[in-house]
This record gives structure tokens, sequence and C-alpha cells, in this order.
């Protein structure tokens, strides 16, 4: 049996997470398999069966910003060797520090980066230049690959494999059974419109203009979706022919429930509507740091599996939907999209690799390039160190780069159960429970992997002694 340690970064929706899911349901019981994960979207993912632990990302404020790589780097290092994981793969764009530092501490543990490409045309390849924290790097496929015109596009060493989508490991419902779940009409003909994190979900924005679009040419019912990991709610004053779904996740197998769709064209988002045969419209979020999906969507929109627009285009949004009202063309769209759908082995193909891969694994030796990068970054901490964090913002702002966000070493008292309020110090919570609302709360959480060993919860408040002020 192959010890496989999931992570993620804390990305802006679920996109990391999705992946991921995938991934450890591909791999299945021929693999112990957990995850670790920097994104307040964990809880939904452990209710597909799956077990795993959250840690704090870098901008939750409560670990001081110059010490939290260090603090990423013991609480990976921990759950590698409560796990005994052999392999760890990481799925997210920024590959922290601390996950070099703990790749260099622990050789024996085999590193992969599975890393979306479709990466903007100009986007910096800072991150790129981290790859030497992994032994692999692994690119899921993208329908619309072609059109990449990033840096990862020409990437050498790389494994490309097929799509990962959920609809590999997931049975779809059928039609009635999915409009039961999600409490729609039965016979009506619903339009998905699913907002994203991104302009899309604005309330006066793009997302108005299509659910407009989609009442005032047809009598259709919409159904609305809010993100898992959406800040705010959404405001709708459409009655009785709009419904909410809010809480449902993963979404995959109940998308036959829908006629048509009005999407944002993220990864996961064209990756399971698509091949579920859904006629849709994307609408390219163009304010994402990195993933073109202004791409993507043109791409599908060529190739004939979906219609696409940009989210700053508002009377184009509008042409777009009122077209996706066709149902001649809906007929196209879907008839193309289907055929799309036994391409979709990406997930078990990532899972055979990286069983693969740690079977082979025999141990890693320090190159010039690390040990290089390794010094360097030991030097800008220093730096960093010596300047304090106010003084290396300024530098940042001079040398035309975004500051940090500055964070303390939080002051907390250690309480066992979730306090009904928020006093000074703040009460730090120490919990085998996952909980969204406790993660996204105002103080701080620190969770175990359930059921871990007693050394490993020894371990861990060592740790929350060692990153936090604790008053007793």
């Amino acid at each position: 049996m192959t010890r496989v340690l999931l992570a993620t970064s804390n990305g802006t929706g679920m996109g990391h997470l999705t992946r991921q899911a995938a991934i450890a349901l591909a791999l299945g019981a021929d693999s112990q398999t957990t995850l670790f994960s920097l994104s307040i979207g964990l809880p939904l993912a452990m209710e597909l069966g799956l077990t795993g632990e959250y840690c704090p990302s870098y901008d939750r404020p409560w670990i001081a910003s110059n010490a939290w790589n260090s603090y990423l780097r013991d609480r990976l290092g921990a759950i590698i060797e409560e796990t005994r994981s052999e392999v760890v793969v990481f799925d997210g764009v920024a590959a922290y520090p601390g996950i070099g530092k703990t790749s260099s501490a622990l050789r024996d543990v085999a590193f992969i980066w599975l890393r979306r490409g479709m990466w903007q045309r100009g986007s910096s390849t800072k991150q790129l230049r981290r790859s030497g924290f992994f032994d692999q790097v692994v690119e899921p496929g993208d329908l619309a690959s072609d059109a990449d015109r990033g840096p990862t596009a020409t990437a050498e060493g790389v494994v490309r494999v097929a799509p990962i989508s959920l609809v590999e490991v997931l049975p779809p419902s059928d039609r009635a059974e999915a409009r039961r779940v999600l409490g729609l009409p039965r016979d009506r003909e619903i339009a998905l419109v699913t907002l994203g994190s991104g302009r899309l979900g604005e309330i006066t924005g793009p997302g108005q203009m299509a659910i407009r679009k989609l009442l005032e040419g047809s009598d259709l019912h919409v159904a609305v979706t809010r993100s898992a990991v959406a800040a705010n709610e959404i405001a709708l004053e459409y009655g009785d022919r709009v419904s909410v779904i809010s809480g449902v996740y993963p979404l995959v197998p109940y998308l036959s429930a829908f006629d048509l769709a009005v999407s944002s064209a993220g990864y996961n988002a064209a990756h399971e509507l698509v091949p579920s045969g859904v006629p849709t419209l994307f609408v390219a979020n163009t304010s994402t740091r990195t993933d073109d999906q202004e791409a993507r969507a043109s791409r599908l929109a060529e190739l004939g599996l979906a219609l696409s627009a940009r989210d700053d285009d508002l009377p184009g949004i509008g042409t777009e939907t009122k077209r996706l009202l066709d149902p001649g063309l809906r007929a196209e769209l879907a008839a193309s999209a289907q055929g799309t759908r036994p391409s979709f082995t990406g997930a078990s193909d990532t899972a055979r690799y990286v069983t693969s891969f740690a079977r082979s694994f025999t141990g890693r030796r320090p190159t010039l390039s690390v040990a290089l990068g390794e010094g360097v970054q030991s030097a800008k901490d220093k730096v960093k160190d010596l300047l304090g964090e106010e003084r290396t913002n300024s530098l940042k702002r001079l040398l035309g780069r975004g500051p940090t966000p500055i964070t303390h070493r939080a002051t907390v008292r250690i309480t066992d159960d979730a306090p009904a309020t928020v006093d000074e110090p703040l009460p730090l919570l120490v919990t085998e429970s996952l909980d969204r609302d406790l993660l996204s709360g105002r103080y701080p959480v620190e969770h175990l992997l359930p059921g871990s060993s007693p050394e490993y919860r020894q371990r861990r408040l060592d740790l929350v002694r060692m990153y936090y002020d604790i008053v007793d």
C-alpha cells in the first residue's frame, strides 16, 4: 500500500481541492491517502469520505508573516511523519518556500508538483523557478491546451496527463434524482448560473446580466450557485423563477439536472460542464493572476464545445446568453461536448503515476541549483528580519512589487471548545473537528488529523507554543 499526502494551497475557489479529491478517489483503497490543505473549503472535500488536515494559510492573521514558511515546514513535516507518507503531491500555483524547506529536510520522501497549465502570457516565472523543490512536475490536461501561450506551455521535464475531473470518479445521477436532491422544478427547462469567485459573481455585473437575459428570453427556471468559499451572499430579486443552490459540493453528480449553463471559465468548471454535455456559455474572469480563462473560453468556442464571453463585456454576455437559448445550437454543443468524455482519465492517470513514482523513488540528492536557491532564500529571510516587515514592504514598493500582508504572532489561550465570544487574548481551538464556520472565523484553529497519535498531538502542541504566545 502506497502512503500518499495530497497537499493544496489556499486558492480563491475549490479548484485545487477538487483535483486532489479526484485523485484521492482514483487512488482508492490500494493507497493510504491524506489531504493537507490551506483552504477553508477542506470540510467539503471531507464529505466525499476522505480524510485530511487543515493548516492556516499565510493570509490568516495569527502566525507572524516572517515565520509562516517555517510554520508550514514544521506542519507539513509533522503530518508526513505521522502518516508515514512516501510521496507528497502539491497542487497550487505558488510553491511556497516552506515546501522547499520540507523537501530538503525529508530527502527520502518524494515530492511532486501538480501544476495546472494555461498560465497567462507574461505571467511571472518566479514560481516556475521553484520547480527544484520537487522531484517531478505533473501537468493536468486542458481541453483548450493548444491555445496555451503561457510560460508553462514549453516547460521541459513535465509529465502531462489527461484532464483531471470528478466526472471520471463520481457517477452521474439521473435527471429526476438530481432535481429532487437540488430542490428544483421537475417539469421545467433549467439554466445553471455558476458564479465562481471572480467578476461573474458581482451583484450588478455579468452574473446579473446573464440571469436577466435568461429570464427575458424564455420561461426557463434559473438555478444560481453560491460558491462554497464565497465571502458574500447573493442578492436576487427575481421571485420564484430563480433558485439559489448553496452548500452543494460537488455539483458534478447533479449536472444532469440542467439544460444549459452560464459559468466562469476556470479549469474545473470547464472540465465538469463540457464532458457532462451541458451546453455552456463560459464567461472568462479577466482578473485572475495566472489562469488564462480568456484563452480557454475562446478555444472551447472555436472547437464548437461551448460559447464564450469576457466578464468585462456586458453587452457580449447578453448577446451570447441569448444565443444559448436557441435549442438547435444547444443540441449541437451538447453533441460535440459529449464526445470528449472518454478522454477524461487524468485522475486515474495521475494516481497510477504517483504510485509508480513513489515505489521507484530512492531518495533525493541535493543539487547545486537547489542549494543556491536555499541560500538565496535564507539570505532574504535574514534581510527581512533585519529590516523588519514595514521597511521590507517599503522596499518592495520601491522595486514595483506588491507588499506582503503583515501578520503578527498572536497572543492566545488554548481551549477545547468553540467560544461563544471572542475576547483578548484570542481563544485558540485545538480540535479534530472540521467545520468551515470555525475555519473562517475570528479566532485561530489548530486542526488535528482525526485519529492521530498522542505523540502527534504533543508535537502539534509544541508547535503551538513555538508560533503563538500562550497565556495560561
